[in-house]
């Protein structure tokens, strides 16, 4: 077989995935996120890829197979080729210009256009496998993050938005399918929709301590939720009391939360955190959240709809604001002035607080909403961690480290807008498409399972999507023990089992290391001491002890085992 394993991890690779997958010889590195897939590998995604064609068959998508280059225009179309820009590779044909598709929303649209009219054509659904580009930064991980990948990406085109929700559940439920035939438990969790919708999406998470993803999770009501979007009940420990008078007071401290709170000896809640923002277009913006609290700026990102970053030192200082010492008090200077402030929903009950007074080491005590200074809005822009209780039934809350194997977006109009996709519906009137749209990566999901299926000794493949189901091993030179190892296997080929047969002359120490690497569901093994009592030893991977089988009995246990 072309590849073999190696006893040492690469000394790049810094997850389980990248180090066994490469040791067990199923995938090559050729450059940072950019891996070949070796005959081993090719079968686990071979088998991969059946359970998604039969899933999304099953819930009537037809697949195609649509181009991997783009012309720059249709991204110009849709806005995205400067949303994307960072993460699109561009290249040039002559003299017009392209970029190599990191998704197909651009290129689905315009094609589904010349072959729908009426509302007669929907629900319609059309699905890919087919290679990705993004040109990630930090590409690592593995098969978890790459720059060249392939991807399930699957569209869907209704009349109406109550035609897509019923799909989009359907779908929902498909991928739930390919998750659990892969050998996985999915959680499917509410996120937001990135440059793909303005709507929320969902995600399916698969729990691993390598995960590059935090789910916020409820393990009484089972209720998940990407840290991006997290929602969490929370105290409001001052809401109580009485409007203490504002004082202005002069104190040395540093410019944390810690030193603050413990310069004014009172709880890191008290503390007033104030943090300005440059967004897009509109300039300064000051956002307020308790100090024992942290800003999502991804919930900023959404209520601004905008970019948006952190102001520097030097944009600080344009408008007489010192850092540590921000606050919402506004100063009689009138660049101050041009500064709103919103805040996160945790301070709207809350009274008596502490916070700069826009001057160093010079604070404001007893700071209240309304009397003191004035807030433009109130969201939610809080950050949710385990410290929270859930939305739904007031448990405690966990953070869970995840991968994310999948996720599926409402579309609604944006992208049929973009290209002028309508089609006429029952009353003559021309409307557009609702769309969908639902990815999962294939070669990402080869790494998910090998993240969340190893032990120590290498990966503990799921029977469904295992490259082979037997790994058949003979050990020693003995010639009536090699006999036999190629009889078992002739009949195993006869019988239809999926076996590897390792017939090297090699050590017994590096056959059963191997096996144990490479993670077949069931070893069996032939050898002098098998043969005396008429049998093989059976051993399950994801078992620790083996047994023995006698030869009459081998291949019905077989059989039994997988079929």
């Amino acid at each position: 077989m072309f590849g073999r394993t190696k006893h040492e991890a690469p000394a790049d690779a810094n997850s389980k995935n990248a180090e066994l997958l490469t040791k067990g010889g199923f995938i090559d590195k050729l450059a940072a996120g950019i891996y070949s897939f070796l005959p081993l590998g090719m079968r686990v995604l071979q088998k991969i890829n059946q359970i998604i064609r039969e899933e999304m068959n099953a819930v009537g998508g037809q697949e195609i197979l649509m181009p991997a280059l783009h012309p720059i225009d249709i991204w110009e179309q849709t806005g995205r080729n400067k949303s994307m820009d960072e993460i699109l590779y561009r290249t040039k044909g002559g003299e017009k210009d392209f970029v190599f598709g990191p998704s197909h929303e651009e290129t689905v649209t315009p094609l589904v256009k010349k072959f729908v009219q009426s509302y007669k054509d929907f629900p319609l659904a059309v699905y890919q496998l087919q290679t990705k580009f993004r040109n990630e930064p930090r590409a690592k991980s593995g098969l978890l993050r790459g720059r060249e990948f392939g991807m399930k990406d699957m569209y869907s085109f209704h009349a109406n938005e109550k035609d897509l929700d019923a799909y989009y559940l359907k779908v929902m439920e498909a991928y739930l399918n390919v998750y659990t035939r892969a050998g996985m438990e999915a959680y499917v969790i509410e996120a937001s929709g990135g440059a793909f919708s303005d709507k929320y999406s969902h995600e399916f998470s698969i729990k691993t301590s390598a995960g590059e993803d935090t789910m916020i999770l409820c393990e009484k009501c089972k209720f998940a939720q990407n840290l991006e979007i997290a929602e969490g009940k929370y105290d409001n420990p001052t809401s109580d009391e009485e409007e203490k008078p504002l004082n202005k007071v002069e104190v040395k401290r540093g410019k944390s939360i810690q030193d603050n709170a413990k310069a004014h000896n009172c709880e890191e809640f008290r503390i007033l955190k104030s943090v300005v923002y440059m967004v897009e277009d509109m300039g300064p913006v000051g956002v307020l959240i308790r100090g024992d609290f942290q800003i999502n700026e991804e919930k900023l990102t959404r209520y601004f709809k905008k970019r948006l970053r952190p102001a520097t030192l030097e944009e600080l200082k344009k408008y007489d604001l010192v850092e540590g010492f921000i606050s919402p008090v506004l100063s009689t200077k009138k660049p101050n002035e041009k500064i709103a402030f919103i805040a996160d929903q945790s301070i709207r009950k809350m009274k008596n607080f502490v916070t700069g007074a826009n001057k160093k080491d010079l604070d404001w005590a007893n700071l209240n909403i309304g009397r003191d200074f004035e807030v433009k809005d109130f969201a939610d822009f809080v950050a949710v961690n385990g410290t929270f209780k859930c939305p739904k039934c007031g448990h405690q809350l966990s953070e869970v480290k995840v991968v994310e194997a999948g996720n599926i977006f409402k579309l609604g109009t944006k992208f049929s807008e973009s290209f002028d996709l309508k089609f006429t519906d029952k009353d003559g009137a021309a409307k557009s498409v609702v769309m969908g749209c639902y990815g999962i990566g294939n070669t990402r999901l080869v790494g998910t399972i090998v993240e969340a299926s190893h032990d120590e000794k290498g990966i503990i493949w799921p029977k469904s999507v295992a490259p082979y189901h037997v790994h058949l091993v003979h050990l020693g030179n003995d010639d009536e023990v090699k006999a036999m190892g190629e009889k078992l296997y002739e009949i195993m080929m006869k019988e239809k089992i999926e076996v590897l047969y390792d017939d090297r002359d090699a050590g017994a120490g590096e056959k059963l290391n191997d096996a144990d690497l490479i993670g077949l569901p069931l070893r069996i093994v032939v050898s002098k001491r098998t043969l005396e009592k008429k049998g093989v030893e059976w051993k399950e991977r994801s078992k620790k002890d083996a047994e023995h089988v006698n030869f009459d009995d081998l291949i019905s246990k077989i059989c039994e085992y997988f079929y």
